[in-house]
This record gives structure tokens, sequence and C-alpha cells, in this order.
């Protein structure tokens, strides 16, 4: 199939194959070494530098061999569909989901949350804060209506504690995690640690018409405890808490 494309184009692709992949392909015919090298150089340390800056404890953790050889591997696979800099390490994210079984052997098994706790950060920075819509009033009756959340709120849950991840702390088993990250009216991203049952609680206002009293009750409901008024105060003060913090932003009406 290639053959049957005009010259140029062959040309194309086998430039771009050497692009990716220099100690495999083959150099190309009439190209001076030096000149090709400083393409080659150029194009992967401005894909280097795009995922490093992305994921520095990524970076630290695995060491700068690893870490090498891993953007080698993902400079050879990467698909350039997007022009904006700040999509790489997203893609880049695709790249470690996806990643063949002997490349995942190379890594330990909570790479993948650690770079999706690094890479949100980027991506409720870069978000749109959109305006309030209309119908969210900045009263919070918290108790009796729906809670409506910064628009960038995300809620996570990973396997291990990517938040204490570190080059002196490297996990050896799993530890469930849930954490809430929001851009602030400061526009500044801040990360709120959770445990399970808050989790849940954000979880069901968050995607079921309830107001704060009813997902309460069936948070309770759920635990099975004995004192279901006890987890419904409790549970009120915790949304105050979320409504000081700037994450929750009024009520629906």
């Amino acid at each position: 199939m290639t053959a049957e494309l005009p010259g140029f184009q062959r040309y194309q692709l086998a430039f771009t194959a050497r692009l990716r992949d220099p100690h495999k392909q083959p150099p190309l015919v009439g190209v001076p070494h030096e000149r090709m090298a400083v393409y080659e150089e150029i194009v992967f340390n401005n894909l280097f530098e795009s995922v490093s800056a992305c994921f520095p404890v990524a970076h630290k953790v695995l060491g700068k061999r690893k870490w090498l050889k891993l953007n080698q591997a993902f400079m050879r696979e990467y698909s350039a569909n997007n022009p904006l800099f700040r999509k790489i390490p997203e893609q880049f994210l695709q790249f470690l989901n996806n990643a063949d079984l002997e490349l995942q052997a190379m890594l330990p098994p909570y790479l993948n949350s650690l770079c999706h706790y690094e890479w949100i950060e980027l991506f409720v920075a870069s978000s749109a804060d959109t305006a309030k819509p209309i119908d969210i009033a900045p009263e919070c009756d918290l108790a009796n209506s729906k809670p409506a959340f910064a628009p960038t709120m995300q809620l996570l849950n990973y396997d291990y504690a990517v938040h204490k991840i570190s080059p002196r702390y490297k996990p050896k088993q799993p530890e469930s995690t849930q954490l809430l990250v929001f851009l602030n009216t400061d526009d500044q991203v801040k990360f709120i640690e959770l445990n399970a049952v808050t989790h849940r609680l954000i979880s069901l206002l968050q995607n079921a018409p309830l107001t704060g009293t009813q997902a309460l009750t069936l948070v309770a409901k759920e635990l099975q405890h004995p004192q279901p008024e006890s987890i419904i105060e409790f549970g009120l003060s915790i949304l105050e808490d979320l409504q000081r913090q700037g994450v929750i932003i009024g009520t629906h009406h």
C-alpha cells in the first residue's frame, strides 16, 4: 500500500517513522546524520518536556532511565491529532492505560493512578469555570434543597494513596483513596481528601435529584445505621464545611 503513494508521501512517512524511533528505523537516504539528529532531538525533547512537566512525581518515582524509556515508547505510539500541547499529557494517560504487557511489567502497579492524579490538576486548571446556571440560588438550605457544586469539581477514587506517593514512599499494597478536586474562586486548584461515606454522599447529590436530607437518609440506610438522625446531622455539617470551602456554590431551585 505504501508503494502506491506519491514519492513525497512515502518520504514523509519514512521521515516521521525515523523521528518516532531513531534507534530502529533506517536513516533517510541523502539526509546527513547530523541534520536528522537535530530534528530527532527537537521533536522528542518537546514531547518529553510536555509530559515531564505534568507528571513530576511519576518522573521522580520511576527514575531517569525508566522515565526516558517510557517516553520513548510513548513517542513511538503517540498520534498527534491535536495541536494543543496541553493535550499531550492526556494522550500519555491513554497510552499508559493501553500499554502492552511487556511495558506494564516494567512499571509499578500504582503508576497509572498516580499519573491520573497529577494530570487532573492540569485538567481542572484549564477547564473553563462556566457561569453559574440560572437555576442556582446562592442561599444554601442544604437540608431541604439539592446542593449545587462548583462546575469544575471532580470526584476521584483510586486504589492507591496517590497523594502520598513520592520517591521516599512507594506503596507496596493498595489503599482505597477518595479525593475531591475543584477550582476555587481564586482560580486555585484545591484537593480535599474524603472518606468513603462522604464520597458516596457527594456522588449521590451530584447524580440524583436529592436534597441533602434525602441523600443522607439514603446513606444511613445503606450503612444500616441504628441512629440515622445522627448521620443526617453529621452529614449536614460536612456539607456546610464544603460550602465554606467553595465546593458547594449554592442550591438548585
